[in-house]
Protein backbone atom coordinates (compact mmCIF):
# COMPACT_ATOMS: atom_id res chain seq x y z
CA UNK A 1 0.00 0.00 0.00
CA UNK A 2 2.81 2.60 0.69
CA UNK A 3 4.20 1.96 -2.54
CA UNK A 4 1.16 2.47 -4.24
CA UNK A 5 0.32 6.19 -2.06
CA UNK A 6 3.96 6.80 -3.22
CA UNK A 7 3.77 6.15 -6.67
CA UNK A 8 0.18 6.90 -7.49
CA UNK A 9 -0.40 3.85 -9.55
CA UNK A 10 -0.45 0.29 -8.46
CA UNK A 11 1.43 -1.02 -11.72
CA UNK A 12 4.43 1.18 -10.72
CA UNK A 13 4.32 0.28 -6.85
CA UNK A 14 4.38 -3.40 -8.83
CA UNK A 15 7.48 -2.54 -10.83
CA UNK A 16 9.46 -1.36 -7.68
CA UNK A 17 8.37 -4.09 -5.75
CA UNK A 18 9.17 -6.73 -8.16
CA UNK A 19 5.69 -8.66 -8.40
CA UNK A 20 2.67 -8.47 -10.62
CA UNK A 21 0.40 -5.67 -10.74
CA UNK A 22 -2.47 -8.24 -9.97
CA UNK A 23 -1.13 -8.89 -6.60
CA UNK A 24 -1.20 -5.16 -5.35
CA UNK A 25 -4.58 -5.19 -6.21
CA UNK A 26 -5.17 -7.88 -4.52
CA UNK A 27 -3.40 -6.80 -1.46
CA UNK A 28 -5.02 -3.46 -1.56
CA UNK A 29 -8.43 -4.81 -2.15
CA UNK A 30 -8.49 -7.40 1.25
CA UNK A 31 -7.05 -4.76 3.18
CA UNK A 32 -10.19 -2.56 1.94
CA UNK A 33 -12.35 -5.55 2.54
CA UNK A 34 -10.92 -6.13 6.29
CA UNK A 35 -11.44 -2.47 6.83
CA UNK A 36 -14.54 -1.90 5.08
CA UNK A 37 -13.81 1.58 3.41
CA UNK A 38 -11.74 2.10 0.16
CA UNK A 39 -8.51 3.30 0.62
CA UNK A 40 -7.60 4.27 -2.72
CA UNK A 41 -9.87 5.63 -5.71
CA UNK A 42 -9.54 4.43 -8.83
CA UNK A 43 -8.68 6.61 -12.22
CA UNK A 44 -7.61 6.20 -15.55
CA UNK A 45 -4.72 8.19 -14.91
CA UNK A 46 -3.90 5.90 -11.39
CA UNK A 47 -4.62 6.02 -8.24
CA UNK A 48 -5.03 8.70 -5.29
CA UNK A 49 -5.60 7.76 -1.87
CA UNK A 50 -9.32 8.81 -0.50
CA UNK A 51 -9.01 10.16 3.71
CA UNK A 52 -9.31 6.23 4.77
CA UNK A 53 -6.81 5.45 3.32
CA UNK A 54 -4.79 8.44 4.69
CA UNK A 55 -5.45 7.96 8.24
CA UNK A 56 -4.34 4.38 7.08
CA UNK A 57 -0.79 4.93 5.26
CA UNK A 58 0.23 7.08 8.58
CA UNK A 59 -0.55 4.67 10.93
CA UNK A 60 0.85 2.41 8.44
CA UNK A 61 4.53 4.81 8.36
CA UNK A 62 3.92 4.62 12.05
CA UNK A 63 4.30 0.93 12.32
CA UNK A 64 6.67 0.86 10.01
CA UNK A 65 8.61 3.42 11.99
CA UNK A 66 8.47 1.11 15.51
CA UNK A 67 9.21 -2.21 13.51
CA UNK A 68 12.50 -0.32 12.24
CA UNK A 69 13.12 0.99 15.75
CA UNK A 70 12.56 -2.80 17.30
CA UNK A 71 14.73 -4.22 14.64
CA UNK A 72 18.20 -1.46 15.25
CA UNK A 73 17.44 -1.86 18.95
CA UNK A 74 17.65 -5.35 18.71
CA UNK A 75 20.52 -6.20 16.87
CA UNK A 76 22.43 -3.28 18.62
CA UNK A 77 21.68 -5.45 21.85
CA UNK A 78 22.76 -8.50 20.01
CA UNK A 79 26.28 -7.16 18.97
CA UNK A 80 26.67 -5.58 22.51
CA UNK A 81 25.08 -7.82 24.80
CA UNK A 82 25.61 -11.43 23.89
CA UNK A 83 28.59 -14.12 25.22
CA UNK A 84 31.61 -15.29 23.25
CA UNK A 85 33.19 -18.41 24.02
CA UNK A 86 36.94 -18.75 22.50
CA UNK A 87 39.04 -21.53 23.39
CA UNK A 88 42.71 -21.22 23.77
CA UNK A 89 45.89 -22.97 24.96
CA UNK A 90 48.77 -20.17 24.77
CA UNK A 91 49.22 -17.83 27.34
CA UNK A 92 46.54 -14.75 27.11
CA UNK A 93 48.52 -12.87 29.12
CA UNK A 94 50.95 -12.01 26.43
CA UNK A 95 51.14 -12.08 22.44
CA UNK A 96 48.74 -11.88 19.67
CA UNK A 97 45.60 -12.61 21.77
CA UNK A 98 46.51 -10.10 24.27
CA UNK A 99 46.44 -7.87 21.62
CA UNK A 100 43.15 -8.95 20.40
CA UNK A 101 40.85 -9.31 23.27
CA UNK A 102 42.09 -6.00 24.06
CA UNK A 103 40.99 -4.33 20.89
CA UNK A 104 37.73 -6.35 21.12
CA UNK A 105 37.04 -5.08 24.85
CA UNK A 106 37.25 -1.38 23.36
CA UNK A 107 35.18 -2.51 20.27
CA UNK A 108 32.42 -4.40 21.94
CA UNK A 109 32.63 -3.37 25.99
CA UNK A 110 29.51 -5.70 26.63
CA UNK A 111 29.94 -8.58 24.65
CA UNK A 112 31.22 -11.08 27.52
CA UNK A 113 34.31 -13.44 27.08
CA UNK A 114 33.85 -16.95 28.67
CA UNK A 115 37.72 -18.56 27.95
CA UNK A 116 37.84 -22.49 27.94
CA UNK A 117 41.29 -23.58 27.87
CA UNK A 118 41.45 -26.33 25.75
CA UNK A 119 43.98 -28.61 23.36
CA UNK A 120 43.54 -28.06 20.09
CA UNK A 121 41.20 -31.04 19.13
CA UNK A 122 39.13 -30.69 21.81
CA UNK A 123 38.44 -27.10 20.73
CA UNK A 124 37.69 -28.18 17.00
CA UNK A 125 35.46 -30.88 18.19
CA UNK A 126 33.92 -28.29 20.50
CA UNK A 127 33.64 -26.05 17.68
CA UNK A 128 31.54 -28.30 15.79
CA UNK A 129 28.98 -29.03 18.13
CA UNK A 130 28.18 -25.29 18.26
CA UNK A 131 29.61 -25.24 22.30
CA UNK A 132 32.73 -22.70 21.18
CA UNK A 133 32.50 -20.07 18.93
CA UNK A 134 36.23 -19.50 18.10
CA UNK A 135 39.45 -21.46 19.27
CA UNK A 136 42.74 -20.46 19.06
CA UNK A 137 44.36 -23.64 17.74
CA UNK A 138 47.36 -25.44 16.07
CA UNK A 139 48.55 -28.94 14.46
CA UNK A 140 45.03 -28.90 13.08
CA UNK A 141 44.11 -29.89 9.19
CA UNK A 142 41.20 -28.62 7.41
CA UNK A 143 38.03 -30.61 7.89
CA UNK A 144 34.65 -30.51 7.82
CA UNK A 145 32.57 -28.25 9.98
CA UNK A 146 35.07 -25.84 10.48
CA UNK A 147 37.25 -23.11 9.28
CA UNK A 148 40.68 -22.11 9.75
CA UNK A 149 42.29 -18.40 9.91
CA UNK A 150 46.15 -18.41 9.87
CA UNK A 151 46.70 -15.51 12.26
CA UNK A 152 50.74 -15.86 13.82
CA UNK A 153 53.76 -18.01 13.83
CA UNK A 154 55.48 -18.95 16.90
CA UNK A 155 58.82 -19.84 17.33
CA UNK A 156 59.85 -22.85 19.72
CA UNK A 157 61.91 -23.64 22.28
CA UNK A 158 63.65 -25.95 24.80
CA UNK A 159 62.89 -24.70 28.54
CA UNK A 160 65.87 -26.33 30.82
CA UNK A 161 67.74 -25.71 33.61
CA UNK A 162 70.67 -23.19 33.54
CA UNK A 163 73.47 -26.24 34.77
CA UNK A 164 72.17 -28.00 31.68
CA UNK A 165 74.68 -28.63 29.16
CA UNK A 166 73.14 -27.01 26.10
CA UNK A 167 72.41 -24.26 28.44
CA UNK A 168 75.57 -22.23 27.07
CA UNK A 169 74.37 -22.60 23.41
CA UNK A 170 72.63 -20.38 21.13
CA UNK A 171 70.61 -22.02 19.33
CA UNK A 172 69.87 -25.92 19.39
CA UNK A 173 68.38 -28.79 17.04
CA UNK A 174 65.71 -31.58 17.19
CA UNK A 175 68.97 -34.06 17.13
CA UNK A 176 70.60 -32.07 20.18
CA UNK A 177 67.52 -32.48 22.34
CA UNK A 178 66.39 -36.13 20.85
CA UNK A 179 67.51 -38.19 23.57
CA UNK A 180 66.73 -36.19 26.37
CA UNK A 181 63.31 -36.75 28.78
CA UNK A 182 60.96 -34.39 28.13
CA UNK A 183 57.98 -33.64 30.43
CA UNK A 184 54.66 -31.96 29.97
CA UNK A 185 51.53 -30.87 31.82
CA UNK A 186 48.90 -33.65 31.16
CA UNK A 187 46.42 -30.69 31.00
CA UNK A 188 46.38 -28.41 27.56
CA UNK A 189 48.56 -27.74 25.93
CA UNK A 190 50.53 -30.80 27.11
CA UNK A 191 49.23 -33.37 24.84
CA UNK A 192 49.83 -30.90 22.23
CA UNK A 193 52.92 -30.56 22.72
CA UNK A 194 53.62 -34.21 23.04
CA UNK A 195 52.32 -34.80 19.96
CA UNK A 196 54.58 -32.09 17.98
CA UNK A 197 57.82 -33.32 20.12
CA UNK A 198 56.78 -37.38 19.20
CA UNK A 199 56.38 -35.88 15.19
CA UNK A 200 59.59 -34.37 14.91
CA UNK A 201 61.90 -36.52 17.59
CA UNK A 202 60.73 -39.72 15.50
CA UNK A 203 60.91 -37.88 12.08
CA UNK A 204 64.91 -38.32 13.06
CA UNK A 205 65.03 -41.65 13.69
CA UNK A 206 65.00 -41.23 17.25
CA UNK A 207 62.30 -42.60 20.08
CA UNK A 208 61.42 -39.94 22.20
CA UNK A 209 61.16 -40.16 25.79
CA UNK A 210 58.09 -38.57 26.91
CA UNK A 211 56.94 -38.35 30.39
CA UNK A 212 52.97 -36.05 31.55
CA UNK A 213 52.82 -34.50 34.96
CA UNK A 214 49.75 -33.70 36.42
CA UNK A 215 50.83 -29.82 37.03
CA UNK A 216 50.55 -26.44 35.47
CA UNK A 217 52.53 -24.97 33.36
CA UNK A 218 54.09 -23.16 35.73
CA UNK A 219 54.88 -25.79 38.12
CA UNK A 220 56.83 -27.53 35.40
CA UNK A 221 58.68 -24.98 34.56
CA UNK A 222 59.94 -25.02 37.86
CA UNK A 223 60.35 -29.34 38.40
CA UNK A 224 63.01 -28.08 34.83
CA UNK A 225 64.52 -25.78 36.94
CA UNK A 226 66.24 -28.60 39.12
CA UNK A 227 67.10 -30.73 36.11
CA UNK A 228 64.14 -33.24 36.08
CA UNK A 229 63.93 -32.57 32.49
CA UNK A 230 63.41 -30.55 29.50
CA UNK A 231 60.20 -29.51 27.84
CA UNK A 232 59.35 -26.92 25.08
CA UNK A 233 57.45 -23.66 25.04
CA UNK A 234 56.39 -20.96 22.68
CA UNK A 235 58.67 -17.85 22.34
CA UNK A 236 56.05 -16.00 24.03
CA UNK A 237 56.54 -17.92 27.29
CA UNK A 238 60.53 -16.96 27.15
CA UNK A 239 59.62 -13.50 28.41
CA UNK A 240 57.90 -14.03 31.58
CA UNK A 241 61.26 -14.90 33.39
CA UNK A 242 61.52 -17.92 36.03
CA UNK A 243 64.09 -18.87 38.28
CA UNK A 244 67.51 -21.06 36.89
CA UNK A 245 65.73 -21.68 33.49
CA UNK A 246 66.82 -21.00 30.52
CA UNK A 247 65.10 -21.09 26.97
CA UNK A 248 66.95 -22.26 23.80
CA UNK A 249 65.41 -21.67 19.99
CA UNK A 250 64.97 -24.68 18.22
CA UNK A 251 66.46 -24.05 15.01
CA UNK A 252 63.15 -23.91 11.85
CA UNK A 253 60.78 -25.06 14.92
CA UNK A 254 58.01 -22.82 14.92
CA UNK A 255 54.03 -23.69 15.32
CA UNK A 256 51.40 -22.01 12.80
CA UNK A 257 48.30 -20.73 15.07
CA UNK A 258 44.89 -20.56 13.19
CA UNK A 259 41.32 -19.36 14.61
CA UNK A 260 38.96 -22.25 13.82
CA UNK A 261 35.05 -21.52 13.93
CA UNK A 262 31.93 -22.78 12.42
CA UNK A 263 31.26 -22.73 8.55
CA UNK A 264 27.92 -22.35 9.54
CA UNK A 265 28.00 -19.22 12.02
CA UNK A 266 26.36 -15.86 11.06
CA UNK A 267 27.15 -14.62 14.49
CA UNK A 268 28.35 -10.70 13.95
CA UNK A 269 30.26 -10.71 17.39
CA UNK A 270 32.23 -13.85 16.12
CA UNK A 271 32.47 -12.06 12.36
CA UNK A 272 33.76 -8.99 14.64
CA UNK A 273 36.36 -10.89 16.87
CA UNK A 274 37.60 -12.60 13.23
CA UNK A 275 37.98 -9.09 11.30
CA UNK A 276 40.14 -7.42 14.41
CA UNK A 277 42.14 -10.90 14.26
CA UNK A 278 42.66 -10.41 10.52
CA UNK A 279 43.64 -7.04 10.49
CA UNK A 280 46.23 -8.08 13.47
CA UNK A 281 47.76 -10.62 11.71
CA UNK A 282 48.23 -8.15 8.33
CA UNK A 283 50.55 -6.19 10.89
CA UNK A 284 54.33 -5.80 9.96
CA UNK A 285 57.06 -7.57 10.89
CA UNK A 286 58.45 -5.02 13.51
CA UNK A 287 55.51 -5.44 15.23
CA UNK A 288 55.26 -9.27 15.13
CA UNK A 289 58.86 -9.16 16.67
CA UNK A 290 57.93 -6.61 19.46
CA UNK A 291 55.89 -9.36 20.31
CA UNK A 292 58.28 -12.73 20.24
CA UNK A 293 55.88 -13.83 17.22
CA UNK A 294 56.57 -14.51 13.77
CA UNK A 295 54.22 -12.43 10.70
CA UNK A 296 52.37 -15.35 8.66
CA UNK A 297 53.47 -16.08 5.59
CA UNK A 298 51.10 -16.50 2.68
CA UNK A 299 47.97 -19.30 3.21
CA UNK A 300 48.54 -22.85 2.32
CA UNK A 301 46.20 -25.35 1.74
CA UNK A 302 47.13 -28.56 3.80
CA UNK A 303 47.48 -29.61 6.60
CA UNK A 304 47.56 -26.32 9.01
CA UNK A 305 50.39 -26.13 11.34
CA UNK A 306 52.53 -28.80 9.34
CA UNK A 307 55.86 -28.24 7.74
CA UNK A 308 55.89 -27.26 4.62
CA UNK A 309 58.15 -29.83 3.57
CA UNK A 310 59.56 -32.82 5.47
CA UNK A 311 62.00 -31.95 8.49
CA UNK A 312 65.84 -32.30 7.75
CA UNK A 313 67.23 -35.20 10.00
CA UNK A 314 70.43 -33.14 10.33
CA UNK A 315 68.82 -30.63 12.34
Amino acid sequence: MIAAAERGSFRRAAEALGVEQSAVSRRIRDIEEEIGGLLFRRHHGGVELTEVGRQFLDRAHAGMSEIGSALDAASLAARESSVLRVGFFDPLATGFQSQLFKSFRLDRPKVRLEFIEAGSAEQIAAVRRGQMDVGFVTEIPPGAGYELMHLWNEPIYVAMSVEDALAGRETVTWNDVANRHFIVTDMAPGPDAANYIRRHIEARGHAPRIERQAVTRESLLHIVSNGSGVTIVGSTVTGLGFPDVVFRPIEGAVLEFSAAHSSASTNPVVRHLLHLARGLSERDESWFAGQRLMRPSAPRRGRAGAPSQSPDPSK
